[in-house]
Order: C-alpha cells, then structure tokens, then sequence
C-alpha cells in the first residue's frame, strides 16, 4: 500500500507526477530543482548555487516529514553537465558529509528550463 504525501513547504506544479510517495517505511521523493519554494520561480545560476537551492528545498520536505537529511539512504542527481560534478560535489558533501552519506545515482541528461541539476531522494522515516 503506497499513499501519496503533498508537502505544503514548496510549491506543487500538479500534473500526473506524486511529490512524494510512502510505502514500506520509505519515502520516494519526486526531484527538486533550483526553485523558490514559495513562487516556484526557477532559479538559474551557477552549479553551486543551484545544487544548494535543490538541496535545500528537498531539505524542508524531508524534514515536513519528520526526518532529516541523515534519514536519506539514496540520491537520484541528474546534471546537465557533469564538467561541473566536483564543484557540485563540494555543496553536496555539505549537507550529506562524508562519513555516513546516501547511495547516489548520478547521471547527465538534459533538463528543462535550463536547469543544471535535479535531485530526488529516498528516505528512511521515522518509526
């Protein structure tokens, strides 16, 4: 049995595309982007700057649901260009660290709108 979770934290575009899926224990988060939360505006800028908004806006859905970003077990991260995945991996390695970090998919593809990266997660909640 799965049930579909709509974070009231960032914007919600609709669409046949679940925010966020729970089954089993699990959260299967849908990907952010460099976005404002509140207006959806997407924001373009430099690979840093955009992997800290994506990682900040799946930040406060993760913790909507009452975990954290330790409780991620996997990333899905999407770049439009990997020349720029160790000046990503730098921002990255600030919210997830090195000792205990998720799995992580990453792979390059070109994303809409301009976007550099896209981020979705798997994560562990909370019994």
């Amino acid at each position: 049995m799965k049930e579909i979770f709509v974070p009231k934290t960032v914007k919600d575009f609709g669409g046949p595309v679940a925010p966020v899926v729970i089954a089993g224990g699990f959260a299967f988060v849908s990907g952010h982007i460099a976005m404002d939360p509140v207006t959806g505006e997407i924001i373009h800028g430099t690979i840093e700057e955009e992997t800290r908004y994506a990682i900040n806006n799946l930040k406060m859905v993760v913790e909507e649901m009452g975990a954290t970003l330790d409780d991620v077990v996997k990333i899905d991260l999407f770049m439009a260009d990997m020349d720029e995945f160790d000046r990503m991996n730098v921002v990255y390695e600030e919210f997830f660290g090195n000792e205990c970090p998720p799995a992580r998919v990453g792979v390059s593809a070109k994303l809409w709108g301009g976007m550099k990266i896209e981020i979705g997660a798997t994560v562990k909640l909370p019994d």
